[in-house]
């Protein structure tokens, strides 16, 4: 009676340590993601959009703009995959990682009518910001 009485007190214990580090971690999750952009983002440039890549792409996938209008996006990678560890603009020639969990600002000037595509490092997941 008594092993089984230390053996429920040591389970008991063991449990309440591991749903309070799980606690902690969710809740220092949020505050890491509100401290991080003022110290690892760049100054915002007109419109701030965010957006988030995930395992199902990136959210938005496309972005409304005006011609003249000057965006920044400010991409922030919620997965592990290798895929979304970069952002690449093709036409606009920019390229830049993405580490997991921080954000990165992008500061694009829709100068004409049309679309600027992103993409994955990879060229696997796309988005766009559609410019009218």
């Amino acid at each position: 009676m008594t092993l089984t009485k230390s053996l429920f007190a040591t389970v008991f214990v063991l449990t309440a340590l591991g749903l309070a580090c799980s606690k902690t971690d969710a809740s220092a999750a949020p505050a890491t993601q509100e401290s991080a952009p003022s110290g690892s983002a760049q100054t915002v440039e007109g419109r701030l959009v965010e957006v988030v890549a995930d395992i199902e792409g990136y959210a938005p996938k496309e972005i409304a703009a005006k011609v003249g209008e000057t965006l920044t996006l400010r991409f922030v990678r919620k997965t592990e995959s290798s895929c979304l560890a970069e952002i690449v603009f093709p036409s606009l020639n920019i390229k830049k990682d993405l580490p997991l969990g921080k954000p990165v600002d992008v500061v694009i000037k829709a100068e004409q009518a049309g679309e600027i595509k992103f993409q994955c490092g990879m060229a696997m997941i796309f988005g766009k910001i559609v410019v009218s």
